[in-house]
């Protein structure tokens, strides 16, 4: 855990350099208390909600926001609701990253092995993704249709970005099809390459290569019926603070009626 005590650190580091909107005092000063927990507590810590004040209440949002931890807020039978704080948020995991494949120059590095009978090692593969359980039927499939997008436009059109409005409307239509019996097209191929589609997209748009404005799909609330609070899929940076509060608010509204 030392390793990963010192990634929070330079983090809680980072965090006081940026001594600025949104990254104001009352954010610092709650991240260094989160990690002054760890050590007792660990990296996924539970804080009732009757603890924290509204302004802890923003800057958890913030934090989570930026991703510096990832929150939620549950209902519980003790306490009403709670707070799940997991401090592994994507700042950590990219700086973990960095620091593993340092590791071995060029070669990233788990720091797990697995030993086979032969005597042979190689790093673990745990947590790792395993494409090679797809489906190759579902595979060649995909790959045709790709293959007449291809034929019809040309090769890697589709990774110029298209409005997620059409991407789905044809989702659309094709399931729509599908459950008519419709054998005209193979209308599952392209329901999977039009999801495919938009987790591209929603890759591209995280790390800059396309533009936010793709994403034009209405926008809903981010409390969940399970009552789940999350802010991390908010697009808007400026309204962070204002969605927090407008939770704080429908929240005691709530309990307010419960009165």
């Amino acid at each position: 855990m030392t390793n990963d005590i010192e990634i929070l650190q330079q983090i809680q580091e980072e965090l006081k350099k940026a001594d600025h909107p949104p990254f104001g005092p009352a954010v610092i000063d709650l991240y260094a208390r989160l990690v002054d927990r760890v050590p007792e507590d660990g990296f996924e810590q539970h804080l009732p909600d009757k603890e924290i004040s509204e302004q802890e209440e923003q800057a958890l949002g913030i934090l989570n926001h930026y991703h510096y931890l990832e929150v939620k807020l549950k209902p519980d039978t003790l306490d009403g609701h709670i707070w799940h704080v997991n401090l592994r948020g994507k700042r950590f995991l990219d700086i973990e990253d960095k620091q593993v494949a340092s590791v071995v120059f060029g070669m990233k590095d788990s720091g797990k092995r697995d030993t086979f009978e032969t005597g042979a090692v190689r790093d673990s593969a745990e947590g790792k993704p395993r494409p090679d359980l797809f489906s190759p039927f579902a595979m060649e499939r995909i790959g045709r249709w790709l293959e007449m997008g291809a034929r019809k436009y040309e090769p890697n059109n589709w990774q110029r970005g298209m409005k997620y409005s059409r991407v789905t409307a044809s989702l659309c239509r094709h399931l729509m099809m599908y459950l008519q019996h419709d054998l005209s097209e193979d209308h599952l191929a392209a329901l999977a390459v039009n999801i495919s589609f938009l987790m591209h997209y929603d890759a591209m748009i995280e790390r800059g290569v396309l533009p936010e404005s793709l994403d034009d799909m209405p926008k809903y609330q981010a409390v969940t019926n399970d009552n789940e609070f999350d802010l991390k899929k908010e697009p808007n940076r400026e309204n962070t603070i204002e969605l927090a509060k407008d939770f704080s608010a429908r929240r005691q509204d709530k309990h307010n009626s419960h009165d």
